[in-house]
C-alpha cells in the first residue's frame, strides 16, 4: 500500500522543544584493574625478541596490565616505498621507525599510544597518517592526530573486561606544520595533531615595562602596545610586581581556545567511558628543568577538572613530579620509555647541517652519538619509572614505581629499556621523590617495591 507524502508529513513533523542539559554519569571500572603508563617511545626498530629473552623481568611488567599506553615519538615509514619526504623544520631530529614496531610493541602489551608530539610531522603528514594505518593493521588503539582537528582531539576508546577506558592526546610542542585543522566551506581539512598553542611572554617588573614601551613607541615598526601587554623586537612581555626589577620570568598564556576544545572532548570521554587517561606532550620551559612549565601543570588540574581520572606527561626527556590531585595522578613527566636515536641509519641532509658536518666525515650513528652526549647526556635523561596502577571496584588502591635505566647497555641495543638495578632504583626514586614533594606527594616501601603513599598524599 503506498502513502501519499501529504499524509506523512503532519506524522514526521516535530514541535520545537528545549532540552535540559545536564551531566551524563558514568559507571566505574568493575573488579580489579591494571594500567600501566610509560613515557616517550623513541622505539625505531623491533626489539620485543631481545627484550623477552634478556629482559623478561621487564617484559613481564608490561605483560601484567590490562591496558597499557605510550606515546610513539616517531613516525612509522618504510623508506624505500615512501612518497613523501623529509620536511625543512623537524621536532629537533627527524625521527622515522621501521613499520613493523606496531606489531612489535603490540606484542610488548601495548594496547594504546598517543600521536601527539613535536615528531609528528617530521615526514609530512603522509607519514602520520601512514603511521596511523599500520597501528590500525597492527590492532594498537591511538589518540592525537587524525585527518582534521576534530578528529585529532578525539579519544580513542578499549573495551576491557572490567569496562571501557577512554585515552585522549594532546601537545604543546610542535613544528608550524604540526596541527590539524577543520574544513570550512569549500576549503578542506587538514591532518596534523591536537595542539595547546601557547604565546610565550616575559614577565617583568612594572618599571621595567615603561621602559620598555618606551622603545616600542619609538623604535620598530612592528611593535605592538596593547593594555596590559606589549611586543618588542619579536618578543612579548607583561608587567609583574613580584618580579623584581632589573629581571624577568618566563610565562606561557595558554590559547583558551584550544583549551576549552580539549576540555570539551575529555568530558565527552568521561560521559562515554569508565576512566579517562590524558596524555600530555610539552617540552616547556626547556628540557633542562625538573619542573614543569606552570601553564602545563594548572591545565593539567583542568583536565582532571574536565573528568580526567589519570594525567600522563611527557617530552623533556627526564622525570618531573608526580602530584595527587582531587585523587587523580599527574605524573608531570615520564622521560623516556625508550630513546633508540642511535639506531638511525638514515637521516637527512639538514641533520648533518645542524651540526656543521658533512656524511663523508662522520657515519650517522657517529653523527648521532656525539649529538645525543651533548644534548642528553646527563644522567637523568636515562632515568624513568614505570607506573602501575590499580583500581578495585573503580577505586584507585595503588600507584607502583618501577625503576627503569634508559641506556643500560651500549651500541645496538642503547636506549632500549631495562628494570634498573638496586642501587640506580634507590637513586632514581629518591631524586623522584625529591621531584615530587613540592607537590605534597610521598612514596612508601613494601617488600622491596614502591608506591606512591595514597593515604599520605
Amino acid at each position: 500500500m503506498c502513502t501519499d507524502r501529504k499524509t506523512l508529513a503532519p506524522i514526521m513533523a516535530m514541535e520545537p522543544m528545549t532540552l535540559d542539559i545536564d551531566d551524563v554519569p558514568s559507571l566505574p571500572l568493575q573488579g580489579q584493574f591494571r594500567l600501566g603508563v610509560t613515557g616517550d617511545l623513541i622505539y625505531l626498530r623491533p626489539m620485543a625478541a631481545t627484550l623477552k629473552a634478556q629482559r623478561p623481568d621487564l617484559v613481564k611488567e608490561l605483560l601484567s596490565t590490562d591496558v597499557l599506553i605510550g606515546n610513539l615519538e616517531t613516525v612509522l615509514l618504510e623508506l624505500d616505498t615512501f612518497s613523501g619526504s623529509p620536511q625543512a623544520q623537524s621536532g629537533g631530529t627527524w625521527m622515522l621507525a621501521d613499520p613493523a614496531v606496531a606489531a612489535d610493541l603490540k606484542s610488548l602489551g601495548f594496547s594504546i599510544l598517543g600521536l601527539a608530539n613535536n615528531h609528528a610531522t617530521d615526514w609530512g603528514v603522509e607519514a602520520l597518517l601512514g603511521t596511523r594505518e599500520h597501528l590500525d593493521a597492527a590492532g594498537i588503539q591511538h589518540a592525537g592526530a587524525g585527518r582534521s582537528m576534530s578528529q585529532a582531539r578525539s579519544a580513542c576508546y578499549v573495551d576491557a573486561p572490567q569496562g571501557r577506558l577512554g585515552f585522549l592526546a594532546a601537545s604543546a610542542t610542535f613544528t608550524p606544520m604540526s596541527p590539524a585543522a577543520d574544513p570550512l566551506g569549500r576549503v578542506p581539512g587538514r591532518p596534523g595533531i591536537n595542539t595547546l598553542r601557547t604565546t610565550p611572554y616575559s614577565a617583568v617588573n612594572p618599571a621595567d615595562y615603561e621602559r620598555l614601551a618606551g622603545l616600542a613607541e619609538t623604535t620598530f615598526s612592528g611593535n605592538v602596545i596593547r593594555e596590559g601587554s606589549l611586543k618588542l623586537m619579536g618578543g612579548e612581555f607583561e608587567p609583574d610586581a613580584s618580579v623584581p626589577e632589573g629581571s624577568s620570568r618566563l610565562e606561557y598564556r595558554v590559547e583558551e581556545r584550544d583549551a576549552q576544545e580539549i576540555l570539551r572532548q575529555v568530558r565527552q570521554a568521561k560521559q562515554n567511558s569508565s576512566l579517562v587517561v590524558f596524555g600530555f606532550h610539552y617540552h616547556e620551559p626547556a628540557n633542562a628543568a625538573q619542573e614543569p612549565a606552570a601553564f602545563a601543570a594548572e591545565f593539567s588540574r583542568r583536565v582532571v577538572d574536565a573528568g580526567a581520572d589519570v594525567v600522563v606527561s611527557h617530552g623533556p626527556h627526564q622525570l618531573r613530579g608526580i602530584e595527587l590531585y582531587k585523587g587523580a595522578p599527574i605524573f608531570h613527566s615520564l622521560g623516556n620509555f625508550a630513546m633508540m636515536t642511535n639506531s638511525l641509519d638514515s637521516v637527512p641532509r639538514e641533520t648533518y647541517d645542524l651540526y656543521g658536518l658533512s656524511p663523508e666525515e662522520a657515519t650517522v650513528p657517529e653523527l648521532l652519538s656525539a649529538r645525543n652526549a651533548a644534548v642528553f647526556g646527563k644522567p637523568e635523561m636515562s632515568e624513568s619509572v614505570f607506573p602501575v596502577l590499580e583500581y578495585r571496584e573503580g577505586r584507585l588502591t595503588s600507584v607502583e614505581l618501577v625503576p627503569l635505566d634508559i641506556a643500560p647497555d651500549i651500541g645496538a641495543a642503547l636506549g632500549t629499556p631495562a628494570k634498573a638495578d638496586e642501587e640506580k632504583s634507590s637513586a632514581i626514586l629518591q631524586r623522584l621523590q625529591n621531584l615530587s614533594a613540592p607537590f605534597g606527594t610521598f612514596f612508601t616501601s613494601t617488600a622491596g617495591r614502591t608506591f606512591l603513599d595514597l593515604a599520605k598524599t
